[in-house]
C-alpha cells in the first residue's frame, strides 16, 4: 500500500515555506532588542530641558581587525567636547559598521552585561561579550539593509546625565542614558527600548 502523506490543515504552509517568516522576525526582535534604546531614569529636581529633532544617517568605513576595549576612542581635537547626541550617533556607525572597539567603548560595561545577558537568555547563539554581540548585530542591520536613520531630542539634562528620546526609521525607540565620562558620554545601563 503507498503511503498517504496527510494534507496540512488549510491555511497551514509547510514547514520550509513558514522558515523565511520566522527567520525575519526573530532579526526584527533581535534588532529591536539590541538597539541601546533607554528608559529614562526617574526625574528628580532636574531641568528637562527639549531641544530641535534632528535625521541623520551616518556612515563609517569597517573596521579591518575588531578588538574590545572599555575606553571610548580619543578625540581628534583634543580640545573639543563631543556632545551627548554626537556621542550617540558616533556609537550608531559604529555598531553598524561595525567597528567593535568604538562601539564597545562608548557603551558602560554594566549596560554590555545586561544586553549580553539578555540576548543569551532569548537564545543567541555565540553571544558572549560586546564584541560577539556588536559583530552579530552589525550583521542583521546588513542582512535587513536596515539603514541607520535616526531621530534624536533632548528629553532631560540632569548634573549625572542626559536623556536622549531616539526614534529609528525602523520605527523603533526608547531613551539613551548618556552618561558623561571626562568630555566624552557613554550610553548608561539605564537606556530601554521603549517602542
Amino acid at each position: 500500500m503507498p503511503s498517504v502523506t496527510p494534507a496540512a490543515p488549510h491555511g497551514a504552509r509547510p514547514r520550509a515555506a513558514r522558515r523565511p517568516r520566522s527567520l525575519a522576525l526573530l532579526v526584527s526582535l533581535v534588532v529591536a532588542a539590541t538597539t541601546a534604546c533607554t528608559a529614562p531614569a526617574p526625574p528628580d529636581d532636574a531641568t528637562t530641558t527639549t531641544t530641535p529633532t534632528s535625521r541623520t544617517s551616518p556612515s563609517e568605513p569597517a573596521a579591518t581587525e575588531p578588538t574590545e576595549t572599555e575606553e571610548p576612542p580619543a578625540s581628534d581635537d583634543a580640545g573639543a567636547a563631543e556632545s551627548p547626541e554626537e556621542a550617540f550617533r558616533a556609537w550608531l556607525a559604529a555598531s553598524r559598521a561595525p567597528d567593535v572597539e568604538v562601539a564597545c567603548g562608548y557603551m558602560e560595561p554594566a549596560l554590555v552585561d545586561r544586553m549580553v545577558a539578555e540576548m543569551t537568555a532569548q537564545g543567541w547563539p555565540g553571544i558572549t561579550d560586546c564584541a560577539s554581540m556588536v559583530t552579530t548585530t552589525a550583521a542583521l542591520y546588513a542582512a535587513l539593509g536596515s539603514v541607520a536613520d535616526v531621530e534624536i531630542q533632548v528629553r532631560e539634562e540632569r548634573p549625572d546625565a542626559v536623556v536622549l528620546g531616539v526614534v529609528y526609521a525602523s520605527g523603533s525607540c526608547g531613551s539613551a542614558v548618556m552618561v558623561p565620562d571626562g568630555t566624552r558620554w557613554r550610553i548608561g545601563e539605564q537606556s530601554q527600548e521603549e517602542c
